[in-house]
């Protein structure tokens, strides 16, 4: 018998900032995880779930207050004992595609689910945020795993954020507004790269000790130039699946490295303002939220 969920640890991505990293590894330790009373729900058990319940229409929204007891039998359904629960679904914020335009995120699809779940026990979520002018080029080739290129491509997109810049403060504001009673906590995916344990103990809320280092997850890798070009002429009219199945058999062909090279389409100077926007908003986060940015260094906790 499951203890009554007591806290739960919400990681809502953003996409393209190690969160396959994250999920794999929490997944790949759950018994040790379990063994220092936190319980990871594996990310490919809770997504159909999250799915099943957020999925666009608008039945969906006027029913969900009468499926909100079946959503959480099927949730309790996932859970291995402890009352400390961890999730991390990118997916409930929206998808890549979010990341490509101003405010970023603007429409959560599944901000009900999020706010009940926070409302079932003591909730602490986390974000992860990354420098837009890395991912920009990662969330653009990642949502041409989905759906066809908007037209004009990268290029209007590039032309569209130096209009209306994004911002990452924007989307604290906006999450820190919707989960009031929830504590909100950011870390940078360049910490992530180099102090990833200590940021999962402190996501977990425990002491993890000495996770192994999983391989690089296969399907995020990097494409290079000539692979996204490939995917963006695909057919349009191809089904999602279809799709899906091209665009990752071209990326896998082709990463990017030294013998295929890589996807950069950033100029210089956009490339310097981008990195400037973020640096701006991490000291607007620090400013209108202390504490909320984790800061971690290579001994120590975050």
């Amino acid at each position: 018998m499951a203890e009554p969920m007591r806290q739960l640890r919400l990681h809502l991505g953003a996409h393209k900032t190690a969160t396959t990293h994250l999920q794999d590894t929490l997944a790949h330790h759950r018994e040790a995880l379990l063994a220092r009373g936190a319980d990871y729900l594996p990310c490919e058990a809770f997504r159909p779930l999250a799915h099943r319940y957020s999925r666009a229409g608008t039945w969906r929204m006027r029913a969900w207050p009468l499926m909100k007891g079946r959503f959480d039998r099927q949730f309790e359904a996932l859970r291995r004992g402890p009352g400390r629960v961890l999730v991390s679904d990118e997916d409930l914020l929206g998808y890549a595609y979010d990341l490509l335009a101003a405010p970023l995120y603007a429409r959560p699809k599944a901000l009900h689910v999020i706010r009940h779940l926070a409302g079932r026990a003591e909730t602490a979520v986390f974000l992860g945020i990354r420098s837009f002018d890395s991912l920009l080029p990662s969330a653009y080739a990642q949502t041409l795993k989905a759906v066809p290129p908007p037209p004009g491509g990268m290029a209007r997109i590039r032309a569209e954020l130096a209009r209306s810049p994004p911002s990452w403060a924007e989307l604290a504001d906006r999450l820190a507004a919707a989960l009031p009673g929830a504590s909100l906590r950011i870390w940078r995916q360049e910490d992530y790269r180099r102090d990833w344990r200590q940021i999962l103990d402190l996501y977990a809320g425990c002491p993890l000790g000495p996770l192994a280092e999983l391989p690089p997850p296969a399907l995020t890798r990097s494409p290079s130039a000539s692979a996204v070009a490939e995917a963006e002429a695909l057919d349009p009219a191809l089904p999602r699946a279809e799709r899906i199945a091209r665009v990752r058999a071209i990326y896998a062909a082709r990463p990017a490295g030294p013998e295929h090279g890589s996807y950069a389409p950033l100029s210089l100077a956009e490339t310097d303002r981008l990195r400037t926007r973020y640096e701006e908003d991490l000291e607007v986060i620090r400013h209108r939220h202390p504490g909320m940015l984790v800061e971690t260094g290579q001994s120590g906790s975050p």
